[in-house]
């Protein structure tokens, strides 16, 4: 038998709140695996957000006077990884597993990825892609990354999530600096020359994508679909609270 798992769908929910829910959930529902999906029915410019890692650090990985002009907010998260700028044309998954859930995967970031890269893989061939890899800690088409991996580890507990671009924005983009401490492949390629989108490389739509990963993941989990109101107590549970906004506003002369 599958495991079971909830899946919470959520539809236009803030990157901030839905990372806090999900840090939420990982620190307090310490029985259940969920799944949770998050989407944008739309353009809407409250969905741009630049996301850091637990240790990012913002002079290294923003042009921060461009992203205080710009006035997109930046958001610390709990788990590890790289630096994400989302938007509406971003599709969020992310897997929260219960300890025993996935005997097989170790709670170590290798098989985390490994396993999280089977799912992918199987939702890309169902949707007809070619040429799907994993590069560092990046899914990528080819040699062009699409999507960023993040992770976090509890005892036998673990949290993959991952950003899936479909497009995104040029302007909003070169927010980020090209890191001095990138993977190989990359080979300093600005962001236009590495990062591509989903709705370039599928014959599919969108829509589409999202049924097929919902689909891979079933063959891994009992999924049941959960409400909203069946996650939002695990915000009011005491537990550690990582996720915040990052103030970059430049301190005060003299303060």
């Amino acid at each position: 038998m599958l495991p079971r798992a909830r899946w919470l769908r959520l539809r236009n929910m803030p990157v901030l709140r839905m990372l806090q829910l999900e840090e939420a959930l990982f620190r307090t529902d310490r029985k259940r695996s969920w799944l949770i999906t998050n989407e944008w029915d739309g353009p809407r410019p409250e969905a741009a957000a630049i996301v850091l890692g637990i240790s990012g650090k913002p002079e290294q990985m923003l042009h921060v006077d461009a992203v205080r002009r710009a006035g997109v907010p930046v958001i610390r998260r709990f788990s590890g990884g790289g630096t994400v700028v989302s938007d509406s044309d971003t599709l969020f998954a992310s897997f929260i597993i219960a300890e025993g859930a996935l005997p097989d995967v170790a709670p170590y970031p290798d098989p985390m990825l490994a396993w999280s890269a089977e799912v992918y893989g199987d939702a890309l061939r169902r949707c007809g892609a070619d040429g799907f890899e994993v590069r560092a800690n990046d899914y990528c088409v080819g040699d062009m990354k699409f999507g960023g991996n993040a992770q976090s580890i509890s005892g036998k507990r673990w949290l993959h999530h991952t950003s899936l671009l479909w497009d995104y924005d040029r302007e909003r983009m070169a927010l980020l600096q090209n890191p001095s401490k990138q993977p190989e492949y990359r080979k300093h390629r600005g962001h236009e020359q590495f990062v591509r989108g989903l709705g370039a490389s599928l014959p599919c739509d969108r829509a589409a994508f999202g049924r097929a990963l919902v689909e891979a993941a079933r063959q891994h989990f009992d999924l049941d679909e959960a409400t909203l109101d069946e996650a939002l107590p695990a915000l009011e549970v005491e537990h550690r609270k990582i996720t915040r906004l990052v103030d970059l506003e430049p301190p005060e002369a003299g303060g």
